[in-house]
């Protein structure tokens, strides 16, 4: 057996050549083929032609009737501008629309206070210097090598220095206080103690003796063994 592709021939057509046998059974499937992909390309195109004739349809567009053509809008742009420009101006539009009357009022600004410019002088007092203190002056130092019981009392109270003057509120070779000098009469020779002579300061002693002893100076008088 030569298989299917003989199985429907007659006897007659069995013995033809090789070559045209094999023509003759392909070409009806190609033929197949052929009226197959064009069914399916008419059944594309049917398919797809009104969705083409839809999107070819022109979509008309609503224009507003507010707007104006560019080149009538340009007079009314130069009017707007001359209307700003002189604060008050009047658009009468070229189209037959109605007036249109723009007003603009100026608003006062407040003015800010102005600051003085004006240089202030001020014057500084000039520090005034403090004088230095003056040194002290320096002590008189009378002594005198004596060998009375007034040089002994001078030597035990002021080491011998009849000018003497500490600031301790005692005065002289002897040291008077100043109530005990202006009382028994020193006033007569000088203002303070240590200001008068050795001669005046014993002359006040004595009257100061006279009166009270060696009482008003108990500690030279113990060492003193003065009575």
């Amino acid at each position: 057996m030569l298989g299917w592709p003989f199985a429907g021939m007659t006897p007659a057509s069995r013995f033809v050549p090789v070559g045209p046998r094999i023509g003759w059974i392909l070409l009806p499937d190609l033929f197949k083929r052929i009226l197959f992909l064009a069914a399916i390309s008419m059944g594309g195109v049917a398919l797809l032609a009104p969705l083409a004739a839809r999107s070819a349809t022109q979509v008309q567009v609503d224009i507003a009737d507010g707007l104006l053509p560019v080149a009538d809008a340009a007079p009314q742009l130069l009017a707007i501008r001359g209307a700003l420009t002189g604060r008050q101006g009047t658009l009468a539009a070229t189209t037959g629309q109605r007036a249109v009357t723009e007003e603009l009022h100026a608003v006062a600004i407040p003015t800010p206070a102005t600051a003085p410019m004006e240089a202030t002088l001020q014057l500084v007092p000039t520090p005034v210097p403090t004088p230095a203190p003056r040194a002290p002056a320096p002590q008189r130092v009378v002594t005198y090598d004596g060998d009375s019981v007034w040089d002994d009392l001078a030597r035990c109270e002021s080491g011998g220095n009849w000018a003497i003057n500490t600031g301790n509120g005692y005065y002289g070779g002897l040291q008077f206080s100043l109530g005990t000098w202006q009382g028994y009469g020193g006033a007569e020779f000088a203002a303070y103690p240590h200001e008068a002579t050795r001669v005046e300061q014993i002359a006040v002693a004595e009257r100061l003796r006279a009166a009270r002893g060696y009482a008003p100076w108990p500690a030279c008088r113990l060492k003193l063994g003065l009575p």
